[in-house]
């Protein structure tokens, strides 16, 4: 039987053009406005192709993207959609994107774009100093992790250290010589691709804690002191680990009762007979330590 031609079809039935003439009366999409991005990629970054501007269908029908991605001028059957995964990329690729807009039936023109992959620096996952509340008495070391190359450059690493952020020619490990109470200070790496830019990954900053002092111990000037005469305190020795100046703060007490904090005990506070010691605290001027308490003393008549 004769197949009805392309126009009795349409004149007599409206039947099925058929896959060949599916385009008659249809009209394709606009051309998208789209772009690449990042600007300046590494093959640490995934691309992104972002639509500006959708594309429009004449005849209302719904649009979708065909994306067809290269590498060096040649098409990459690897990836489809409007992402391209950081894994498929090296340094010194050029890859291009073309976005075409179809209805289904045509598809219209093609937007393109292309971007270049640049080096990627060597990271560093983790850095730190330990302790992470350090002192004067600690000895501080650098803990890192190796650094990683995304295009498999061998890398060259160097561990420095800052102290209240200048770089210090140091590469060991940081005693209580090389730094002071309150001093900042931070662990340096330099890893080194040989084409990026040298800076240094840098830890947290640590700053170094007050030592607290220590009293050996006090003793009263007089065993037997007389009611006439201030009573005076005698240490037994101090320490402080960050050098601080020797100090203290005192607590006089007689009878049991604590009746003052002077450098020494007032005679108008003692009367023969009174039981007396003193309470003797270390003081580094901020904050205070151990506390240390003399042999009792009985109050004789001056």
């Amino acid at each position: 039987m004769r197949v009805p031609s392309l126009l009795g079809c349409l004149v007599l039935l409206g039947c099925d053009k058929g896959p060949g003439a599916a385009s008659v009366g249809n009209s394709p999409p606009s051309i998208p406005a789209i772009s690449l991005g990042p600007d300046v990629p590494t093959a640490a970054d995934d691309l992104q192709v972002v639509i500006v501007t959708d594309a429009v269908d004449p005849d209302g029908d719904r649009v979708e993207y065909d994306v067809v991605w290269s590498v060096d001028g040649e098409v990459f059957d690897g990836a489809t959609a409007l992402t391209l995964p950081s894994m498929f990329t090296l340094r010194g690729d050029t890859w291009s994107v073309r976005v075409t807009a179809t209805d289904g039936v045509n598809s219209g023109g093609s937007a393109g774009a292309s971007v270049s992959i640049e080096n990627s620096a060597p990271t560093i996952a983790e850095i730190e100093v330990q302790p992470s509340v350090p002192y004067e008495r600690d000895t501080l070391t650098c803990v890192y992790s190796d650094p990683v190359d995304l295009d498999n450059d061998e890398v060259q690493e160097l561990q420095v250290w800052a102290i209240n952020g200048v770089e210090i020619d140091q590469q060991a490990p940081l005693t209580g010589a090389d730094f002071d109470k309150h001093d900042e200070v931070e662990c340096l790496v330099y890893a080194d691709d040989g084409i990026a830019t040298l800076v240094p990954h840098r830890s947290e900053t640590v700053v170094i804690q007050n030592s607290l002092p220590n009293v050996i111990g006090c003793s009263l000037a007089e065993n037997n002191p007389p009611d006439n005469v201030p009573l005076e305190v005698i240490s037994q020795g101090f320490y402080d680990e960050d050098g601080d100046p020797e100090g203290y703060h005192l607590a006089w007490y007689i009878n049991g009762v604590d009746v003052s904090d002077e450098a020494s005990l007032s005679p108008s506070l003692m009367s023969p007979g009174d039981n007396v010691y003193v309470e003797c605290t270390a003081w580094d001027g901020e904050e205070e330590g151990n506390t240390a308490t003399s042999g009792n003393g009985t109050v004789v008549e001056g």
